[in-house]
């Protein structure tokens, strides 16, 4: 007697347990199963959708966002400058600012990460200047490159 009740007091509780979870289903616009030599894949487009039931057997839909949308900037900055080249992008160990038709004299560049933080700064001493990137991770960077405390021009560099 004493394990019939334990029995029903777990079978109680699992069905209580499952009569308030949420059901998802997925709304789907196109997908398909994609195989090559390395292995296979399977992908879906589309939204996620969920379904819950409330008080009074009220039926909700809306959508699930899986992740977050950052903008780092709002607006696009039109460059004055266009002597000043950097090469090569992707770049593994070593980029290069090459100031072509342009004074570099006061010139100097900030290396910033993805999220925007201050990585490395320095002053530019020669036309050509060869920046050692080997000990970064990849990601992606951004280099401002600034003369006379004015903004020069701005790279989006690929760290491979």
């Amino acid at each position: 007697m004493k394990r019939t009740s334990i029995h029903c007091f777990f079978l109680i509780l699992f069905t209580f347990s499952v009569s308030i979870l949420n059901a998802q289903s997925a709304v789907l616009a196109s997908g398909t199963n994609a195989s090559g030599s390395n292995g296979s894949v399977s992908y879906s487009v589309g939204q996620t959708a969920y379904l819950y039931k409330g008080a009074n057997s009220q039926v909700l839909e809306g959508v699930q966002q899986a992740y977050e949308i950052t903008t780092l900037s709002a607006s696009e900055t039109v460059s004055k400058q266009e002597g000043i080249l950097l090469y090569p992008n992707p770049v593994r160990d070593y980029l290069y600012i090459d100031f072509t038709s342009s004074p570099f004299k006061g010139s100097e560049y900030q290396l910033f990460d993805a999220q925007g933080k201050l990585i490395k700064k320095d002053r530019i001493s020669q036309s050509k200047s060869e920046l050692d990137l080997s000990s970064l991770p990849s990601s992606v960077y951004i280099i401002r490159i600034n003369q006379n405390g004015e903004n020069l021009k701005t790279f989006k560099v690929i760290k491979k």
